[in-house]
């Protein structure tokens, strides 16, 4: 157990009159104990909002005399205690004993510490909540409590009641703990759990069950992890005194599945609790594990800001039971920022004006900050900007995160790229929600709650920043104002439109409003449209279809943005056929477009298929060779670096997504994946291949054999019509495919384009094999054979008219006539029936199935010409009296395959 001490001073004497008693540590005691019996006074307690304290003696739990509260009018109002001089930062446990004046009968009381830290907003921490206490005793009210911050600017222990006016006694206020172990700054003293005898203060996360064993662990006892039902559960550990702003720690744990499991992803990350901000979730490294060896997990975190609270933690695949042992945290040691050329300076001189990077308040400070300014004039917030980090509930806005971002780049004199005004992920639920919990739909009042909540949001952003800098100096000159709204696939909207809350909504049109909303609020900045796979040649249609039409109607929008997180196989003509695309875009429709990367890192496994948060696909890692892949993507660099030259004229901006490879989001999403190397620099910030395939190429190593696996683009499912009801022959063009060694590349796909395909739908599978032997994922489309429109037309009508009397416990019989009231041959053979009831369940129902009678097969023996007609026969046996209505359907096919149906209601009225 790591040993805690009280900071020094943080009791001076001076302060003690009047405050009960403290009975102050020794120099190396760690205890407190606070009592106050206001025996002989208040003890320092006061009222809090209208409240009067006074001592009295008509009640007492000790001694003669308790502390009496009056006077309340609001529920917060209550006896308060400035507790910062009691209560250093440690853990506690609180106590006091609560009984209401005479004649009020029962009523709750709950004790709660008001904390404001030095430079944050107030957080309500409750201790106690809810506690039932009388007039007729005394009630003990308690609970404990724990916070880190050494320093803030209030800390004050109160009761308060929900009955705004209820009066109450308080006496025997204790106060027991021990302080947290002080920490000079900027130290960060080494942890190490070896689970030898105990869980070393691991404690379970969610639903997890966390148990000491005393065998089954590397060498001697573990951590046993089970009953996790979801991915964030697991065991977990408080670091709060182990990490220090602007210090690099190496943090790492061994783990190893339950006997018999199949292999899980798991993760290990930090959870950062601060007052006034949201509560930040951040991967540190996370490998694949299973049950037949220990697997060791290890990366490097450096903490960006002061927290509250720090957890470290292991989550991953939900259900997965497994072991850790031997976790360690301790400094890192950090290597110099090298002295080479600086990106910006070497962009910046090929015509790039934003040399930019994604990050958080982890490159605020320390080394990642050398860096940062050393090598970016930009910055995008990675997460700070986002609709669920800046407005978490309806109303309330959180900007701490963002303002300390801002802070940085005033202060480095850097400019901010703004991420992101509306998207469909990372955006809170209650948005699309009416105020009662139910979904918007499209009606014109959901639409307009819609409307109203996008332009709150963007307003509240715009007047935040506009008051921090009320001359026009806002460091935010560009701001992606819609985010992926083209789906990766085929689908019935226009342009391919994701088919998200805001488009089921609102429709096409929400993007249109995005962008009028940000250039009302935002005059001055430049407003992009931004997306992933832009260089997918048929999504790259869709996107630019869509800008096209924003153009034709006028909406103010600046330029395109291409997120580029891409693979090292994906073909970097393609990104260069898509910036092509938007210049040509640009002169058809006389409006210039500017052109932004805005997330560039080169995945170093087999394919990214989808940057799209919710992806669930399993990228694996192209070579065991770690070194060869990171050689393999400095050459891939080299060539995208020479293509984005040759559009430094459109290109205003090429952010990197990630400081360096220990801070890409690859590693851990969408599960593990250490082998990661996508950024320019490494682990310990050290340039990388990728960093001189962009700065000077001759100094990459000699490139290692092709081990590329080409790529196949996707490809919509081509739709033909037939006029036989033998299909169509189809000629098709292949996917797109290629990649960045061999060019472009020609598939196998069967079945081969010019063969028959049968009405309805098939899958084509499409291969590719490369020179040296490497084999593509395969590629599959679907093609879609229709046959062309019916000139037939069906009919049916039931000959017992429209309610059919029936008995109960007697077989009734339904007498249906059909027949082609059109052109064209209804085919017999393909005959179908269904009934479905619609009132099961309702008042005055009654069940009833109805059923083809036998000798109804006679309708499938011949065809219905134009003219032609026939008659089945239903019968059904109700069992109870009542009415049930069924609509009834009938289908047939046409010669030429079309699928004819109508459908009939039919009424049955059951009686004794």
């Amino acid at each position: 157990m790591r040993q805690r001490r009280l900071r020094a001073g943080a009791l001076a004497t001076g302060l003690l009159a009047g405050l009960g008693t403290v009975v102050a540590p020794s120099a190396t005691a760690a205890a407190v104990d606070y009592t106050a019996g206001f025996e002989s006074g208040t003890s320092g307690w006061t009222g809090r909002g209208t409240t009067g304290v006074a001592v009295s003696t008509d009640q007492a739990h000790g001694g003669s005399s308790s502390l009496l509260a009056t006077g309340r009018t609001a529920n917060w109002h209550g006896p308060a205690l400035d507790a910062r001089t009691v209560m250093p930062a440690g853990r506690y446990t609180i106590e006091a004993w609560v009984r209401l004046v005479a004649g009020t009968g029962a009523d709750t009381v709950s004790l709660t510490v008001a904390r404001t830290p030095d430079g944050g907003a107030a957080a309500y921490d409750s201790v106690a909540n809810g506690v039932a206490v009388t007039d007729s005793g005394w009630t003990r009210v308690s609970g404990t409590y724990e916070f880190a911050t050494t320093s803030n600017s209030q800390l004050e222990l109160y009761l308060e009641s929900p009955d705004a006016t209820q009066a109450f006694y308080v006496d025997d206020v204790r106060i027991t703990g021990e302080t947290a172990a002080p920490v000079q700054p900027g130290t960060t003293p080494p942890v190490a759990t070896a689970f030898d005898g105990g869980p070393d203060g691991w404690t379970a996360r969610g639903d997890a069950t966390v148990a000491h064993v005393t065998a089954g662990g590397r060498s001697g006892g573990a951590l046993s992890v089970s009953g996790r039902t979801q991915t964030w559960h697991g065991p977990a550990l408080d670091v709060t005194p182990n990490l220090a702003v602007g210090r690099t720690v190496e943090a790492s744990v061994w783990a190893r599945l339950a006997p018999g499991s199949a292999p899980a992803q798991l993760t290990l990350s930090i959870q950062r609790d601060r007052a006034g901000t949201r509560t930040a979730y951040e991967n540190i490294a996370g490998a694949e594990v299973t049950a037949d060896a220990w697997t060791r997990i290890r990366g490097t975190y450096t903490l960006g800001s002061p927290v509250d609270r720090a957890q470290v933690y292991v989550e991953g695949t939900a259900g997965a039971a497994f072991l850790i042992d031997d976790f360690t945290l301790q400094p890192f040691a950090e290597t110099p920022v090298q002295d080479v050329p600086a990106l910006k300076d070497v962009l910046g001189a090929q015509g790039f004006e934003h040399v930019g990077v994604a990050l958080d308040q982890r490159e605020t400070t320390g080394r990642p900050a050398q860096l940062v300014q050393k090598h970016f004039n930009a910055f995008t917030p990675e997460n700070d900007g986002k609709p669920e980090s800046v407005q978490p509930t309806e109303g309330t806005f959180t900007f701490g995160n963002l303002d300390r971002l801002l802070d940085f780049a005033d202060a480095t004199g850097t400019q901010v790229y703004g991420h992101v005004l509306v998207w469909h992920s990372q955006t809170p639920a209650w948005v699309f929600q009416r105020p009662d919990g139910t979904p918007l739909t499209n009606s014109p009042a959901d639409r307009a709650l819609l409307e109203q909540r996008m332009e709150t949001h963007i307003k509240a952003i715009a007047d935040h920043v506009n008051a921090r800098y009320p001359d026009g100096n806002s460091p935010i000159w560009a701001w992606d104002v819609v985010n992926e709204v083209i789906a990766d696939g085929d689908n019935a909207n226009p342009h391919d439109m994701r088919d998200s809350r805001w488009f089921q909504v609102l429709g096409e049109g929400f993007v249109d409003h995005a962008f009028r909303l940000a250039d009302q609020y935002f005059p001055d900045a430049k407003l992009f449209i931004n997306d992933y796979n832009t260089e997918m040649p048929e999504k790259r249609a869709d996107y630019l279809g869509l800008v096209s039409g924003l153009i034709e109607r006028g909406v103010p929008i600046d330029g395109v943005g291409h997120q580029a997180h891409v693979d090292f196989g994906r073909p970097v003509q393609w990104l260069d056929d898509s910036l092509t695309a938007v210049e040509e875009l640009s002169a058809e429709k006389r409006h210039p477009l500017a052109q932004v990367i805005t997330e560039l890192d080169v995945s170093t496994s087999t394919e990214m298929a989808s940057a799209d948060v919710n992806s669930t696909g399993a990228p694996r890692r192209a070579t065991p060779d770690d070194a060869a892949a990171g050689v393999e993507n400095g050459y891939y660099y080299r060539d995208l670096f020479a293509a984005l030259r040759e559009h430094s004229g459109s290109i205003e901006s090429v952010t990197f997504w990630g400081i360096s490879n220990a801070r890409t989001w690859l590693r851990t999403w969408p599960y593990p994946r250490p082998w990661e190397r996508p950024l320019p620099f490494d682990d310990d910030l050290q340039v990388t291949p990728a960093y001189w395939g962009v700065v000077d190429p001759s100094k990459l190593p000699a490139r290692p054999a092709d081990f590329l696996v080409p790529r196949l683009a996707a490809k919509d499912p081509v739709r033909v019509s037939s006029t036989s009801p033998a299909g169509a022959e189809v000629t098709f063009t292949p996917p797109v495919a290629g990649d960045t060694r061999d060019g472009v590349l020609s598939p196998t796909c069967t079945p081969a384009s010019g063969s028959q395909f049968p009405i309805g739908t098939t899958r084509v599978t499409c291969t590719l094999t490369d020179e040296a032997g490497n084999q593509a994922t395969p590629g599959v489309f679907d093609v879609v054979v229709t046959p062309p429109p019916t000139t037939t037309k069906l009919y049916q009508r039931v000959n017992n008219g429209p309610v059919v009397r029936a008995n109960v416990n007697q077989t009734v019989q339904v007498v249906v006539q059909f027949g082609n009231e059109g052109t064209g041959t209804l085919l017999g053979r393909t005959f179908g029936y269904s009934c479905t009831q619609v009132n099961a369940g309702a008042a005055g129902s009654t069940p009833l199935t109805l059923e083809l009678a036998p000798g109804s097969a006679h309708t499938t023996q011949r065809n219905y010409p134009a003219g032609q007609n026939g008659n089945f026969t239903l019968r059904a046996r109700p069992t109870r009296t009542g009415t049930a209505v069924l609509d009834c359907t009938l289908s047939l096919q046409d010669s030429l395959g079309a699928q004819v149906s109508t459908t009939t209601r039919i009424t049955v009225d059951v009686r004794k």
